[in-house]
């Protein structure tokens, strides 16, 4: 049984996102997308203020990152976290309070990456940012430990990222851990279970207005079509044999759940020590809501996670 809180807030989101998908997901205008950005940057405003952490802007040749730092510090390990967003919303503005309260309670310094984003800047923008930034800490650290994660679209773009790096015969990191990560973004709008679009009330209103309406694929705004079979943009498709440990969260039944357990069977397949945590009666990416107990039980295992790693 989930907490009072959370019920109350499921409630909350559900009518908030009614008002979201009034318009029509598969065709949205740039107009239309800026104006979600601000309904979501006003809804990110409830989120509580984060003491005790710093946060300082870093610039790179057309990046922008930004170091969160607790003042008390485990260990070295720095986490390159990725937002989500669909690839298309998400900034440090949306993310400063949720960053931040991560950052504390995983007791770790968090690098942000403020990515491009869709559909001004389309693939492979986003995983050119993450390698930039991967190769921004290799350079400016002595001993790198670096650990990748996101939620939703940026564990998307963690595991791609590491996929990435395999290519290029990079350093890789020392751990992964997504929340809600988006593997299969190409997937057809038939694949998501009407009954899970129903469960789920974060982005299951979303995906069933673009059913109806008859919209292709959501990831019109990451990628073009001729770009879909990649595993760069799909990792659900990729090589993960030499990956560092993984944990992934998911909802139980969220609508990606069914393409996040379709990952987790390659995985193991493919001999990946990956640890999972699934939450019944929650929602995708439901630690957005930083206030309510169950998102700091979730950042607790990470912290476990991130405790079980090699210094």
């Amino acid at each position: 049984m989930i907490s009072r809180k959370a019920r109350n807030r499921k409630k909350l989101i559900s009518f908030f996102m009614r008002l979201v998908v009034l318009l029509k997901p598969g065709s949205l205008s740039l107009f239309q997308i800026r104006i979600i950005r601000k309904l979501v940057l006003i809804a990110s405003l409830r989120r509580l203020s984060v003491k005790n952490v710093i946060i300082e802007k870093i610039t790179l040749d057309r990046l922008e990152l930004y170091r969160i730092k607790p003042n008390k510090l485990l260990d070295e390990k720095k986490i390159l976290f990725f937002h989500g967003g669909g690839f298309f919303i998400g900034n440090i503005k949306i993310y400063r309070n949720y960053v931040s309260f991560l950052a504390k309670l995983l007791r770790r310094e968090i690098i942000f990456v403020e990515y491009k984003l869709g559909p001004e800047s389309k693939y492979p923008s986003q995983i050119e940012d993450a390698k930039k930034a991967y190769s921004f800490l290799l350079e400016k650290e002595e001993k790198p430990n670096i650990i990748l994660a996101g939620d939703s679209a940026g564990g998307n773009l963690a595991l791609s990222l590491f996929l990435a790096l395999e290519k290029e015969n990079c350093k890789k990191p020392m751990g992964i851990f997504c929340i809600s990560p988006w593997v299969n973004p190409t997937e057809l709008l038939a694949e998501y279970p009407d009954s899970f679009c129903e469960s789920d009330v974060l982005i299951g209103p979303f995906i069933k207005r673009a059913k109806e309406t008859g919209s292709g694929p959501i990831s019109h705004l990451y990628c073009n079509d001729s770009d879909q079979i990649n595993a760069l943009i799909s990792p659900l498709f990729g090589d993960f044999h030499n990956s560092p440990p993984i944990m992934i969260q998911y909802s139980e039944k969220e609508v990606l759940s069914i393409q996040i357990e379709q990952f987790l069977k390659r995985l193991k397949k493919q001999k990946v020590r990956v640890q999972t945590i699934v939450w019944k009666d929650l929602w995708h990416d439901f630690q957005l809501e930083t206030d309510l107990s169950e998102t700091k039980k979730s950042f607790a295992l990470f912290k476990d996670f991130l405790d079980e790693l090699p210094s």
